[in-house]
């Protein structure tokens, strides 16, 4: 079945110096997101794993992404980030915004970002993002950006539950391949990547704020601590969602998960 992934076609689009190099594609996993921490270690920074069935996926507090064999990109990108621990926050960000513009890219301008790690199209679930730090194995700081997109899938392809909330490349007018899905996705990564070593975090901030779906309207955020609700105003410069409440008082939320829609499966 990895067969079935064309590597000519994969590398003919790719265009990325570093990311996709280091490529490995499994037939079946348990997770990309474990595989990549295991290709870190074999293959070294930038190791990519794609997988055509992933039957153990897992999302944002502790949910599971839905994959349909063959139908769905599942990539994991293993890297190591530099010192700056606050830019922690705007990995997931840089992430989606390479998925948006990948979507864009292959005619599906209408898809927007949800804030911290989703890729909409009106109010269905089009792709999302995990990222997931530790020590590496021979030291330092690492991360493994998980990606899952919904590419070649019909509506009839989704649980049934999820049919109202979820899209695909394909239901939006894409005919891409994985591969071309795989490709755009680092040739967009790498460049964002890049600027975050260099320490430009408010440039990834603020192309990712012009694509934001939520802003200015009333959210509620489920938050480890209960849920938040205001006016989503912006971003702070470590990537945290800055609202406006009831009040009139600004708050920020680190970590959480918007609540704007019913919601499907998070990612990777």
């Amino acid at each position: 079945m990895a067969d079935d992934f064309d590597r000519a076609r994969f590398s003919a689009r790719l265009g990325a110096q570093r990311l996709g190099q280091r490529l490995v594609v499994r037939d079946t996993t348990a997770s990309t997101n474990d595989d990549a921490w295991e290709a870190l270690a074999s293959l070294g920074d930038g190791a990519v794993v794609i997988a055509l069935d992933q039957t153990r996926g897992r999302g944002r507090a502790g949910r599971r992404w839905s994959h349909a064999p063959g139908l769905g990109l599942a990539m994991s990108v293993a890297l190591h980030p530099g010192c700056d621990v606050r830019q922690a926050g705007v990995i997931p960000l840089a992430a989606g915004l390479a998925v948006l513009h990948a979507c864009h890219a292959l005619g599906v301008g209408t898809a927007r970002l949800k804030w911290p790690n989703d890729v909409l199209v009106g109010r269905a679930k089009l792709a999302g993002v995990l990222c997931e730090m530790r020590r590496a194995a021979a030291g330092g700081d690492a991360v493994v950006i998980g990606i899952g997109l919904n590419v070649r899938h019909a509506t009839g392809d989704f649980p049934e539950e999820l049919r109202d909330q979820a899209t695909s490349l394909a239901i939006e007018g894409s005919h891409a391949s994985l591969e071309d899905v795989a490709a755009e996705v680092l040739r967009g990564l790498e460049p964002l990547w890049v600027e975050l070593q260099e320490g430009d975090r408010e440039a990834v901030l603020a192309a990712w704020s012009v694509w934001c779906a939520h802003w200015d309207h009333e959210v509620t955020v489920r938050t480890p601590a209960g849920n938040v609700t205001g006016t989503a105003l912006r971003l702070d410069a470590d990537g945290a969602l800055v609202l406006r409440t009831a009040s009139g008082d600004e708050t920020t939320v680190v970590a959480g998960d918007v609540i704007t829609s019913p919601e499907g499966c998070d990612a990777a």
